[in-house]
């Protein structure tokens, strides 16, 4: 794949690591290093939850630059052992990385606190969620004016104070933006304000403003930039990726059966779940066969009540994450209509399980359909585009058999090693 293309494209025992103490770990970087040009142990990634920052930080760990790894949410070794006190359902769900403890911070009061507002229904749970990310950023600008790196990476809505640290102390700011220009999101989506929606764009507009680069998730994400007064030369797409295993083998014959579509992820206005259920409607008044497959948490209790009563449908809660790859494997489509998506980070899931996607000209992840054609299909995300295009396949479920060998092959392009192959050598460049 051509590079334009993929451009558009320790142990626990109650450590400091984990949050007992508000201390920094020691800076590993030597003398020697701090005083040279070099970018040994020189970078800093702060992220208040997880998303692909671990990725990002192994990145910079492979290319011996990561100084540290501040998180809320806890990542181990694949060796190391987690506390005896962590509750079942935490251990599952922690990621192993190969970054040393010794270049890791987890204060677990974040991890926890963000579990309780996201189980919390009544009120503004997104304005709850904020305010934990502000703190965080603010607990982590203390600790950069005492490890004093030479780069800090930071994400949105979490690099406020952070940046503001890092300027003082001489270093760099990157921006790791993993969702449109909230202008942009304001225009797609028309979400409603709540009273501190003024301060989180607020302090977003400065992250920018102070951000010597920013990372977007896609070309289509930088583009959003773009159009609100970003220099181009500020922005720098780095698609994500992803690495399930390939569960079910590409054959040249299709299973036997109606045709089997699957979206996975939120059920939300945002991921076009009504449109889905709006075309299916009318093909099934249409009498077409098919299996529609719904797996994810829920937005909009509204949606799952639709999901529920569509003919047709079967609703899967969250699943473990092999068996999520089971069912896309079996899938003959995943679709991921957004109206608005930086990336969608399950159309790389699912093609690295043999499955072609459907995604919409809003959804980041239309730029590996882009770069391999015959792996997917781009729709705008309306409901008489999505409900033709829907026609179209289940009218000759051949296409999508078809498109089964050209999505494994886009899959290669954009795994995980891929990304931080891509991620490295970018901040490498840019850096020196």
């Amino acid at each position: 794949m051509s590079t334009s293309a993929v451009r558009n494209e320790q142990r626990y025992a109650l450590p400091v690591e984990f949050g007992k103490v508000d201390a920094p770990p020691k800076n590993p970087q030597s003398a020697e290093s701090r005083s040279g040009s070099g970018l040994t142990r020189s970078v800093l990634v702060t992220h208040p939850g997880l998303q692909h920052s671990h990725q990002l930080a192994l990145a910079l760990h492979e290319k011996n630059m990561l100084q540290g790894f501040w998180s809320g949410i806890l990542v181990a070794e694949g060796d190391e052992l987690l506390p005896w006190w962590l509750p079942e359902h935490f251990r599952k769900r922690v990621r192993r990385v190969g970054i040393p403890s010794a270049l890791r911070v987890h204060p677990i009061r974040f991890q926890l606190l963000l579990q309780a507002s996201m189980r919390l229904n009544a009120g503004q749970g997104g304005d709850r969620i904020h305010r934990l990310f502000h703190w965080f950023d603010a607990w982590a600008a203390k600790r950069v004016m005492a490890s004093r790196p030479k780069v800090v990476i930071a994400y949105e809505n979490a690099a406020y104070h952070t940046f503001a640290a890092a300027k003082a102390v001489g270093a760099r700011c990157i921006l790791d933006a993993a969702a449109f220009h909230h202008k942009t999101v304001a225009e797609q989506l028309n979400p409603p304000d709540t009273p501190y929606t003024p301060e989180v764009n607020r302090r977003k507009d400065a992250e920018i403003a102070m951000a010597d680069l920013i990372l977007t998730c896609s070309p289509l994400a930088a583009d959003s930039y773009q159009a609100n007064g970003v220099e181009p030369a500020r922005l720098q797409p780095l698609l994500l990726g992803a690495d399930p295993k390939l569960v079910t083998p590409i054959t040249s014959t299709r299973r036997d059966g109606p045709a089997r579509f699957m979206f996975a992820g939120p059920l939300s206005f945002r991921k076009s779940v009504d449109l889905i259920l709006a075309a299916f409607a009318r093909l099934n008044a249409e009498g077409f066969q098919y299996e529609l497959h719904f797996v994810g948490g829920v937005v909009d209790q509204e949606l799952l009540g639709a999901v529920q009563d569509a003919p047709g449908a079967v609703y899967h809660p969250s699943v473990p994450q092999s068996q999520l790859f089971d069912l896309m494997a079996t899938a003959d489509c995943l679709l991921l209509p957004s109206r608005s998506d930086s990336f969608g980070m399950v159309v790389a899931e699912a093609m690295a399980c043999g499955t072609p996607a459907l995604v919409s000209s809003q959804t980041g992840a239309k730029a590996i359909v882009e770069a391999f054609p015959e792996s997917g299909w781009i729709v705008e995300p309306d409901g008489e585009a999505l409900y033709n295009a829907l026609r179209k396949l289940i009218s000759d479920p051949a296409l999508m058999q078809r498109a089964r060998v050209p999505a494994l092959l886009a899959s290669k392009e954009f795994t995980w090693e891929r990304y931080r192959a891509r991620a490295g050598r970018v901040l490498q460049e840019y850096l020196q």
